[in-house]
């Protein structure tokens, strides 16, 4: 099981595989989105707002169920204004799974800016936590720096 965070800042885990330091981000989860269209898709991953964690799933995918109370983890510990979390269904999102090039699930992809900055497939949660702590960290580091201008 992932670990939580630290009233340092700083996210352990079980495994103590990787420890991250979080660089005082204060989580606020608001939830996984479930993308509904292509279109709602495209607004959520573009340009402007904070990286995105986009998880391929699907509901007869027994790697999926494994891995979705994790997600759930990861999504209230860091998701709010650092991070935001989709769940896209590859059986509903078809055409967007593979205008994504998804060939197997689970799947992540970290967008930035528009664009797919990482790929995870066949990794454990400890993978993805920590990309997911990564860039929401130095997404929250990025904007300290604007404000401190």
């Amino acid at each position: 099981m992932l670990g939580r965070l630290a009233a340092s800042g700083t996210l352990r885990t079980s495994s103590s595989s990787f420890s991250v330091l979080l660089r005082g981000l204060r989580p606020r989860g608001r939830g996984i989105s479930d993308v509904a269209s292509a279109e709602e898709f495209q607004r959520l991953t573009a340009a402007g707002g904070p990286p995105t964690l986009a998880c391929y799933t699907a509901p007869w995918c027994g790697p999926c169920q494994e891995v979705a109370p994790h997600i759930d983890d990861i999504s209230g510990r860091l998701e709010g204004r650092h991070l935001r979390i989709l769940r896209i269904d590859v059986d509903a999102m078809h055409n967007l799974a593979h205008e994504q090039g998804i060939k197997a699930v689970p799947q992540f992809e970290v967008h930035r800016e528009g664009h797919v900055v990482e790929r995870l497939a066949g990794c454990g949660p400890e993978a993805v936590a920590e990309a997911a702590a990564r860039h929401a960290a130095d997404y929250a580091e990025m904007l300290k720096k604007k404000e401190e201008r």
